[in-house]
């Protein structure tokens, strides 16, 4: 079923960039297409997207349903993967799949493992106002703050990754190591009933887990995402480099699709939570009450360079951190100079 057509576009000042920056790269490939016909080999117009069972990484999703990557001309098959598989990626593109779901964490240390990948687009931005994470401790316990997280368990979904990250990053910048804390790992869905029950002080969860958790009355400590960057960008669309510039208008025609139904998400929220909650099984009460996550196809040095500093401050990956600018794809790189 196709999802109805967008009437109103939301303001969003970073996706209008980003989409014009697109814009631009596509026209740049046509035109380069068009001046050196027996040059320029045609590009691949089939996409393989591999995306993970939540929410931010749900876009190509969203565009699949609503025709946006048939409107762009592309070819897209996705194949959706449990939240565990997110760092088998950087080694399966190429091979399996074109286009990936990547965390900072997991593609920087990709890329400090020799992976030749790159960032062709941003996927969703966590900031004060859209917050995607949150630390709580329980109703009923001693801690206040994260300085009252020594000595005490705490729940998180994985002991590596970038929710894992951010949160040694937050306990160090409220002056506790991680070695004060005894960090296990818990999914996400059982982390309400652990709290619940005593057996964690506290839990490290995402959206769409947030709200029961707060409604619960538990207490708040903080998104740990803002304490790397504010706002930051945690989530991002990952590719083999040599693809990646191989097929720039590919690259710039799934971005421009992305950025297509993140507007029509933007006016009609009820019925992306709605598709959203049938797509992941999630319980249609909890999709309802979640905010959609702030998708933003836009990325810059700058808004990687934070993750790569908390990257190395943690130690968790060995072998030479990439640079910012390394990072991006040319598509990136010309965005960040336009």
């Amino acid at each position: 079923m196709r999802l109805p057509a967008l009437t109103d576009f939301p303001h969003r000042p970073r996706g209008t960039t980003a989409l014009l920056a697109t814009l631009g790269l596509t026209m740049t490939a046509a035109v380069g297409c068009s001046a050196s016909p027996n040059t320029q080999e045609a590009e691949d117009s089939s996409v393989r997207v591999a995306v993970v069972e939540a929410a931010p990484p749900s876009l190509p999703l969203l565009a699949e349903e609503n025709g946006d990557f048939a409107d762009q001309g592309i070819d897209v098959t996705i194949s959706q993967h449990p939240s565990t598989r997110i760092t088998s990626f950087a080694t399966s593109l190429g091979l399996e799949h074109d286009i990936a779901w990547g965390t900072p964490a997991d593609v920087i240390g990709a890329a400090a493992q020799g992976h030749d990948i790159t960032v062709v687009a941003g996927a969703y931005i966590d900031s004060k106002d859209h917050m995607q994470a949150q630390m709580y401790a329980a109703e009923d316990g001693s801690v206040d703050s994260p300085t009252d997280l020594r000595g005490k368990r705490m729940a998180v979904p994985s002991l590596s990754g970038t929710l894992y990250l951010a949160v040694v990053t937050a306990l160090n910048r409220a002056g506790v190591d991680v070695s004060e804390v005894n960090l296990v790992e818990v999914p996400f869905t059982d982390m309400p009933d652990e709290l619940d029950a005593g057996r964690v002080d506290a839990v490290a969860t995402v959206q769409p887990f947030m709200g029961p958790l707060e409604a619960a009355g538990n207490r708040p400590l903080g998104d740990p995402f803002l304490t790397i960057d504010s706002p930051a960008v945690a989530g991002m669309w990952i590719a083999k480099r040599d693809w990646a510039e191989e097929n720039p208008k590919t690259v710039a025609s799934f971005v421009a699709a992305l950025d297509s139904a993140d507007r029509w998400a933007g006016s009609h929220k009820e019925e992306a939570r709605a598709f959203l909650s049938d797509t992941l099984n999630l319980p249609k009460r909890m999709a309802a009450t979640a905010p959609l996550p702030d998708w933003d196809t836009s990325v810059s040095p700058e808004a990687l360079r934070p993750w790569i500093k908390a990257v190395a401050d943690s130690g968790q990956v060995h072998g030479t951190l990439p640079r910012a600018e390394d990072l991006l794809s040319t598509r990136g790189k010309a965005e960040t100079a336009g």
